[in-house]
This record gives C-alpha cells, sequence and structure tokens, in this order.
C-alpha cells in the first residue's frame, strides 16, 4: 500500500477515536457556561455547586479505571461502544429530571463515560499509528479536546442567550451519534489483536497504518507469551523492575496536568471574570471562548512540533510558560489595577496556550507510548484515574481556596505547583520521539 493512503488511514482511524475527546470536552466544559443558570434553577450554594462540578469527575476516576481494564480485556474499539451508551443514558437524565438525586447522579454517569474516552481513545490512536507520526496523531486527541471545549462555549454564549441550558448538554449528543456510526468503518488495534491470538487480522490491518511491517514490533513480540501475561495480569505487575518506572513517571505527569490550575480555567473562567470586573455573563462566556481558540491555535503548533523537537523541550516549554502566567495573573489580582480584566485575560491565555503547546498533549502522549502492551490498557486507566482524583480534588476545591485565601494567594500556589512541574520535566521525563514500543519498554528496562 502506498505511502499516501497509509496515511490517510492512519489520520481517519485517529480522527473517529479523537471525536471521544471532543465528548470528554465538551461535556467538561459544558458545565461552565451552564452553571449561573442551574445554580439558579435548583437554588445551590457554592459548596453545591462546586459538588455538581465534581459529581462528573467522579464518575471520570470509575470511568478512567473501568474503561482501561475492560480495553484490555475485550478490545479498545468495543469499549467506545459502552461508553457512548452511558453519555446518552447519562445526558437524557440529566436535561429531564428534576429529582435532584437523579439529577446528580446522571453527571456522574456522563463523567464515567468521558473517563473511559479518555483512557481509551489515546491508546487505541497510539496502537494504530506509525512510530513516525504517533506522537501528531495522538495529539490530535488533545486538539479534538479543546476543540469541544471551544464549542461548548460558543453553544452557552447563544443558547443561553435564546434558549435553555439544557440545550447545550442535548446538543453533545450529535457528536456522540457521529462516534457510534463511525465507529463501524474502523478496526480494533493490531496491537489488541495480535496479543489475542489474532494475529492474521493484526497483519492485515498492519498493512494499512504502518510503512514497514516486517519491522513491527507487534511481529517481533510473542504473541502467546503477551497472551500469557496479559491473562494472569495483576497491579503488583505496575511496581515490576521493569514497569514500575514507566508507571510513577505517567501517574505523575497526569497529576502535575491537572494540580497545575489548567481545569480552574475550563470549569470556572467566567467566574473568574466576573471577579475582575466584567459585569455581563454573556461577555465573560466570549471571553473565555477566547482563550480557548488561543487554546487550539497552541495545540496546532504542538501537533506540528512533537515529532520534530520531541516531547521533552515542548513539556519544559510548557511548564514554564505556565508557571510565568500563573505569576503574572497573581499579581494582577494582589495590585488590582484599573484594567484588571485585561491582565486577567492576557494571564488566562498565555497560561492556557502554555498549557497546549506542552503538558496537555504531552501528558496523553507519553502515557499511551510507555507501558508494556499486556498492561498498557491497565495501567492507562490507572494514571488516568489519578489523572481524574487529581481533577476532582482541583475542582473541588477552588472556590474555597478563592474565598479563604483570595485569588493572588491562589494562584501563587498553582505557580509554585508549576514549577515543581518544570523541575521534574527536565530531571524525570524521557524521550519518545520517534522509538517504537519496544524501544521504549528496553529503555525502562535498563
Amino acid at each position: 500500500m502506498n505511502s499516501k493512503r497509509i496515511i490517510l488511514n492512519s489520520l481517519f482511524y485517529a480522527l473517529v477515536a479523537s471525536i471521544g475527546g471532543f465528548l470528554f470536552g465538551y461535556h467538561t466544559a459544558a458545565i461552565s457556561g451552564a452553571l449561573i443558570y442551574i445554580a439558579k434553577e435548583f437554588n445551590l450554594s457554592i459548596v453545591a455547586q462546586q459538588v455538581l462540578v465534581s459529581f462528573i469527575l467522579i464518575g471520570a476516576i470509575i470511568g478512567a479505571y473501568v474503561g482501561g481494564s475492560l480495553s484490555d480485556r475485550i478490545g479498545r474499539k468495543k469499549t467506545f461502544f459502552y461508553a457512548i451508551l452511558a453519555l446518552f443514558i447519562g445526558t437524557i437524565v440529566f436535561v429531564i429530571t428534576k429529582n435532584i438525586f437523579l439529577f446528580f447522579t446522571s453527571r456522574a454517569l456522563i463523567g464515567f463515560s468521558i473517563g473511559i474516552f479518555s483512557a481509551v481513545s489515546p491508546i487505541y490512536i497510539a496502537e494504530i499509528s506509525d512510530p513516525k507520526y504517533r506522537g501528531r496523531l495522538v495529539s490530535i486527541n488533545q486538539l479534538f479536546l479543546v476543540l469541544g471545549i471551544l464549542l461548548s462555549n460558543i453553544f452557552a454564549y447563544f443558547f443561553l442567550k435564546n434558549f435553555h441550558w439544557q440545550s447545550i448538554f442535548l446538543t453533545g449528543l450529535i457528536f456522540a451519534f457521529i462516534m457510534l456510526i463511525l465507529l463501524f468503518f474502523i478496526p480494533e488495534t493490531p496491537s489488541f489483536l495480535a496479543n489475542n491470538n489474532q494475529k492474521p487480522k493484526a497483519i492485515k490491518i498492519l498493512k494499512k497504518v504502518r510503512f514497514n511491517i516486517e519491522d513491527s514490533e507487534i511481529l517481533k513480540n510473542s504473541t502467546q507469551n503477551n497472551t500469557k501475561k496479559r491473562s494472569k495480569t495483576k497491579l503488583s505487575d505496575l511496581f515490576s523492575p521493569s514497569v514500575r518506572s514507566a508507571f510513577i513517571i505517567g501517574i505523575t505527569l497526569n497529576i502535575f496536568r491537572q494540580v497545575t490550575g489548567i481545569n480552574i480555567v475550563t470549569y470556572y473562567a467566567p467566574k473568574i471574570f466576573l471577579s475582575s470586573g466584567i459585569e455581563s455573563p454573556h461577555f465573560a462566556m466570549l471571553l473565555v471562548a477566547s482563550v480557548t481558540t488561543v487554546n487550539i491555535l497552541a495545540t496546532l503548533i504542538s501537533i506540528w512540533l512533537i515529532d520534530k523537537v520531541g516531547r521533552r523541550p515542548l513539556l519544559i516549554t510548557s511548564t514554564l510558560g505556565m508557571m510565568i502566567f500563573l505569576l503574572i495573573l497573581s499579581a494582577s489580582f494582589f495590585i488590582n489595577p484599573t484594567n484588571l480584566p485585561i491582565f486577567v485575560m492576557i494571564s488566562l491565555m498565555g497560561f492556557t496556550s502554555s498549557f497546549a503547546i506542552g503538558l496537555g498533549s504531552v501528558s496523553w502522549l507519553i502515557n499511551s507510548e510507555i507501558y508494556p502492551m499486556h498492561i498498557r490498557g491497565k495501567a492507562n486507566g490507572i494514571a488516568t484515574f489519578v489523572n481524574w482524583v487529581s481533577n476532582y480534588l482541583v475542582a473541588s476545591s477552588f472556590l474555597s481556596l478563592i474565598h479563604n485565601f483570595g485569588q493572588g494567594s491562589t494562584f501563587l500556589f498553582f505557580a509554585f505547583i508549576c514549577f515543581l512541574a518544570l523541575i521534574f520535566s527536565i530531571k524525570k521525563v524521557p524521550e519518545t520521539k520517534g522509538k517504537s514500543f519496544l524501544e521504549i519498554q528496553k529503555f525502562f528496562k535498563k
């Protein structure tokens, strides 16, 4: 098969899987604009608002763990179907119920769905991609995630002005239905097939997505050995000498991805703008959409660079930039200048674009690259589980931190965490650019 066709096949498969990333971003951000109106309709206190925001994270925590393990048993593709089913049920109940218990639990079911997507989509794309383009293709998932956030912001701006908040969530089902249809046109990953005694099918798929299948690490692996390993995989295997260091790096990156504060912008940006002196909620949503647009542009730059300059340079640049812009944001709230909204706007744009160019894409990518096949789904599922736990802790405490310590001190705290992430990136994160899965595993076995 010619090179152009191989690239187009890989791109199509990656785009379909990345709709999961889109749904992840869309439903994570949908609450941002709707929260103001939901709080009024249900008369929610600040604590109740935090709980509502965090309930999707509780579901995602469970979904990430279940999704990772499930994808190792039944396959990456089949796991997507369960995620879509959960999303449909959760969304429909969320928008029609007047029962407060069902309202919160259906939000958690939506979270369960996006937790599965967050764990499985990067793995699917990494396993379907040639090492030469793996970084760019996996980063498409992050691009779609941010596109989901942007579209959610745009819909919030127009729908909340003319319709009800429920319209935002129902519109998201259109994209879930599109993914459902397209799933019938993509294959299971060759890695999963080869490790489940389906080598002929794996070879057939490899011919569609790899430039040289003879050099494929999938065919070099022992199918029977990996199947045996997979069937006996235990949590303790994650701490074996050949996996432990990779697992620690993957988990730590996912912790830093969240505790550096990116989802503060996703969940609470309208409130941050309103606290800076912006009076109109609709104008605040327009500013949020502008910040997200900059995020998309930075993600596109990351996709262009990630297989050229590598993961480490982007990660180091990213965490340094995030720290600098959070320091500016913190200083702005301490000084409280007359043009505070402008400083807040510049700081949030700089912070989110710094995140997007490195930490946003690289954390997902490295976690999809560094684990052995027989435990990849489970390991990435647990790493994503930790990602969501960290997300929950930040989301459920941010308003309380602001209330007790003020904006300036809170953002200064997150800047310090970015500094720790910078040091970790410099000292501990290896370069995986252009390396096969086997080469990466050999590195961690040393």
